[in-house]
């Protein structure tokens, strides 16, 4: 809170004056706070000096002891403002009052010397007396110095000399001079010239230092990048080489655990067919004695007694051929329908456990199993047999003249001589479906016997 030099500016000014004024005996005078507010007032003023300053101020209070001193240097008056910040006093207060100092000064105008003081010792005569003489800025004193008495001036004289050329301007002495001044010119200049090629000398040589130091550092670099280029190539090679062993090893592994796969595929097929095989063969061997004692039978009686010895003919011919011994057999046929009937008989409770159809998986059991149709075994088929076989056969039979034809599925080995054989796609023709598991007819390469039914499928 800025100070109020307002409320008691009368007084105030009345004791500066009096302090400043040389027909006043007044030389201090001491201003102080009303109780704790910024109002300042005029506490007492008196003419005994700074001893009295330090009798007069209150340790309890903050005030300002406004002084008139005699300076020793030039006995003129001197201004000394004394900052009084008693020991006792608030230092709430203190702090408040710091900035006061500045507005006070600037009310009382003239201060040369300005001292803060918190105890009487502070307030020492002589102490203030010094800083009043240093603060003077002049160690004189004209009132003391007697007048010194001063010489009578002489006449004016002159320095003129007359010049004299023979002896103050000699052409020899100059010319010499000159002489000396081109010599130290030359001297100048050639050291010069050597200090200049030192120094390019000294500077091409530091050029060749750095240039040899980058290239040794660039070399360097080079070498560093080419190694980490080598050893990325080198590192990815040998992962390249990894990769591949691994998928080597892994193609093998593939490769060969395929294998197992197909070798246990192809011996749990060959097993699975000698199973059927053996079954069929059971089933037939228990169920079938007579129909085979009939099919040797006619093969005994037949002119060609074994198809398999000779080789097949073509397909057209075999058919003719086939077609013309079917019109001889026939006969045959007919007169032993009551045995084949009696065989159909035997075989029928057998039918149901016929042989399963031969594949290489399970899967394509399920998928190409054929569940053969039913047939119908009344008498009046064999008459309608023997019509179709008394037909003329000519070179170009259509399916009719084969009698009931087949397409064999998979390929087939007769295990005697009473079975034919046959590979996929194969027509077999003039079918008897002597039994709901087994059926027989003529095989592409002429032979007549019996084959599974689940074998091939009728078109």
């Amino acid at each position: 809170m800025a100070i109020d030099l307002k409320k008691n500016k009368d007084s105030l000014l009345k004791a500066y004056n009096d302090v400043v004024s040389d027909s006043s005996d007044t030389n201090w005078a001491i201003f102080g706070y009303e109780g704790l507010t910024n109002t300042l007032k005029t506490v007492s003023t008196g003419d005994g000096g700074l001893e009295e300053v330090a009798d007069e101020v209150n340790s309890g209070h903050i005030q300002y002891a406004y002084c008139r001193v005699t300076d020793p240097n030039t006995a003129l008056p001197k201004y000394v403002l004394i900052n009084w910040q008693g020991e006792g006093a608030q230092d709430s207060f203190k702090l408040k009052c710091t900035a006061h100092l500045r507005d006070i000064t600037a009310f009382l105008k003239t201060v040369h010397v300005t001292v803060n003081a918190r105890t009487e010792t502070d307030i020492d005569e002589d102490d203030i007396i010094k800083k009043v003489a240093k603060a003077s800025g002049a160690n004189y004193s004209f009132h003391k110095e007697k007048a010194k008495p001063m010489e009578a001036p002489g006449p004016v004289g002159t320095d003129y000399h007359r010049v004299i050329p023979t002896r103050d301007i000699n052409p020899k002495s100059r010319d010499q001079f000159w002489v000396e001044t081109e010599k130290d010119e030359i001297r100048r200049k050639e050291e010069e010239a050597r200090r200049a090629k030192a120094e390019q000398e000294r500077l091409d040589q530091e050029r060749k230092e750095r240039e040899m130091r980058e290239a040794k550092e660039r070399d360097k670099r080079i070498g560093e990048h080419a190694r980490q280029i080598r050893e990325q190539k080198e590192a990815e090679r040998k992962a390249n080489e990894l990769n591949k062993q691994q998928e080597k090893e892994r193609w093998e592994r593939q490769q060969r655990e395929s294998f197992k796969d197909e070798e246990e595929r192809g011996h749990r097929s060959d097993a699975l067919r000698k199973e059927r095989q053996a079954e069929a063969a059971a089933l037939v061997g228990s169920n079938t004695s007579s129909a085979r004692d009939f099919f040797k039978q006619k093969s005994v009686e037949r002119p060609d007694a074994d198809p398999r010895k000779a080789p097949p003919p073509p397909r057209q011919e075999a058919e003719v051929s086939f077609c013309t011994r079917t019109a001889g057999t026939i006969g045959a046929t007919t007169e032993s329908t009551d045995t084949v009937t009696k065989v159909r008989a035997a075989s029928r409770g057998a039918s149901i456990h016929s042989l399963p159809p031969r594949q290489d998986s399970d899967e394509e059991e399920e998928q190409n199993w054929d569940e053969p149709p039913q047939e119908d075994f009344s008498p009046q088929q064999t008459p309608h047999v023997q019509s179709d076989a008394q037909e003329p056969v000519n070179g170009d039979a259509g399916g009719g003249d084969h009698g009931q034809c087949a397409r064999a599925l998979y390929d087939y080995q007769a295990s005697d001589d009473t079975e034919i054989s046959f590979d996929p796609d194969d027509i077999i023709t003039n079918i008897d479906q002597i039994d709901s598991g087994w059926w027989q007819g003529f095989a592409p390469d002429g032979s007549y016997g019996m084959f599974p039914a689940n074998y091939v499928e009728l078109i």
